[in-house]
């Protein structure tokens, strides 16, 4: 949807502030209630999900124009989702949505996205990646004992950050597919960005380019089913992709994976990992990883700005993100023990790396991160698990700028080490 088919939902925003918390009915304190990692940096409204619909709603109308002001209101949000979902309890706006498409309005007028943003729409474009490396360095993480096999139809999507960033999760991703011997190829130095970085910033002519530039090559390539350990690859190919690539592809993440493994008898997790977690949901993971489905029909407005949908429109409220499967996964690990934090699932606290907000605003990034390691670690863990290498990346920074205690590792880190893959 372009800006202009926001209008209505925009007009219909009644600055009631639910976009700022999680649902009363599900807040167990004051300190972990709220939602928007940009309303608790910045504190004023115009940086909530309303505010921005709002500033999106004065744009449409002509009342304002893009300024450098509001450009870093529009640019300092993460685009969580949790805005949307808290929305939906009482309304059915779709404020994360308006704000992508204001993006969208930002870079077609010239004046988005950000400075930074662009230095790495430009490596994207030259380099295949968002960090400037050498795309043939992109296989540089591989090991000797890992087991390629490059007639299966199956392919592990790295992504960029694996590739280049967080190698030991592309690496224990690779030798627990070997362990329950799961055949699968690897793209190598052809593989490029899945498009996220670029798409998540407004710049959707591009991104939409790169979608149908990898489609294309899955398809000559033969593959029936992606595996992907990277939570916004995930979303990338099976959420946003439908929506402007058609495909039949079978999208899965490690977590899945890893699950049915389990299920079947294909891994054991037979070695104790003693360490106290709590798991971190990651946005694309989770809120932000429930398809969208096909609607069509007439928007009727009954009252003035109050619309119903014939026939009702699909819920989408984030509730069917992955979430069941890395949790079950981490309940069999022997020795470990699983604590929940307070705000989880699909009213997870973001970890503030998305968006583009690291790239731009790496100060926001990490005051989530360190907002979000203050949760976990009032849980009592000394662990922090996740699934994205993004997430990682700024929570292994967040550990860092505040001394903290707590270890960090991926979901498939502590399966390899159950299974025995390393010491």
């Amino acid at each position: 949807m372009t800006l202009s088919e926001f209008e209505d939902m925009m007009d219909s925003c009644v600055r009631c502030s639910k976009c700022k918390f999680i649902p009363q009915l599900v807040i167990q304190s004051k300190r972990f209630s709220s939602v928007c990692p940009s309303v608790d940096f910045y504190n004023f409204h115009a940086y909530s999900g309303g505010g921005r619909m709002i500033m999106g709603n004065a744009y449409q109308k002509g009342r304002v124009e893009f300024t450098q002001e509001m450009l870093d209101v529009l640019y300092r949000c993460t685009n969580c989702g949790g805005c949307e979902v808290s929305c939906k309890w009482v309304y059915d706006l779709e404020p994360n949505e308006a704000i992508h498409a204001l993006r969208v309005a930002a870079v077609e007028n010239g004046a988005g996205p950000m400075p930074k943003h662009r230095k790495y729409i430009e490596l994207v474009e030259r380099m295949k990646n968002p960090y400037g490396e050498n795309p043939a360095q992109r296989t540089s993480w591989l090991t000797d004992d890992i087991e390629i096999d490059a007639s299966s139809d199956t392919l592990y999507f790295v992504g960029c950050t694996a590739a280049s960033r967080r190698e030991e999760i592309a690496i224990a991703t690779a030798k627990v597919l070997n362990a329950a011997k799961e055949k699968f190829r690897i793209m190598g130095s052809d593989e490029q960005c899945c498009g996220s970085p670029v798409y998540r910033v407004g710049d959707e002519k591009r991104a939409i380019q790169i979608m149908k530039e990898n489609i294309a090559s899955f398809e000559q390539a033969g593959i029936k089913r992606i595996i992907t350990s990277c939570s916004g690859c995930y979303n990338m190919l099976k959420v946003e992709y439908p929506r402007f690539v058609e495909h039949d592809i079978e999208v899965v993440h490690t977590a899945q994976l890893i699950e049915s493994f389990l299920k079947e008898g294909r891994l054991e997790l037979v070695k104790d990992v003693p360490l106290k977690v709590t798991y971190h949901d990651p946005c694309h993971l989770g809120r932000m990883a429930e398809p969208y489905e096909k609607w069509e029909g007439e928007k009727i407005e009954v009252l003035t700005l109050v619309y119903i949908y014939d026939p009702p429109k699909p819920e989408r409220r984030g509730a069917n993100g992955v979430y069941d499967a890395p949790r079950n996964v981490l309940k069999q690990i022997p020795g470990l023990e699983l604590v929940e934090m307070e705000r989880i699932r699909e009213y997870s606290y973001c970890c503030g790396a998305g968006g583009g907000c690291k790239s731009a605003y790496p100060d926001f990034a990490l005051t989530t991160a360190n907002e979000r390691l203050e949760e976990a670690e009032a849980t009592g863990a000394n662990t922090l698990v996740s699934a994205c290498p993004f997430c990682g990346t700024n929570f292994l920074d967040g550990i860092e700028n505040r001394n903290s205690s707590m270890k960090y590792y991926d979901l498939i880190q502590l399966v390899l080490q159950s299974i025995g893959g390393e010491e």
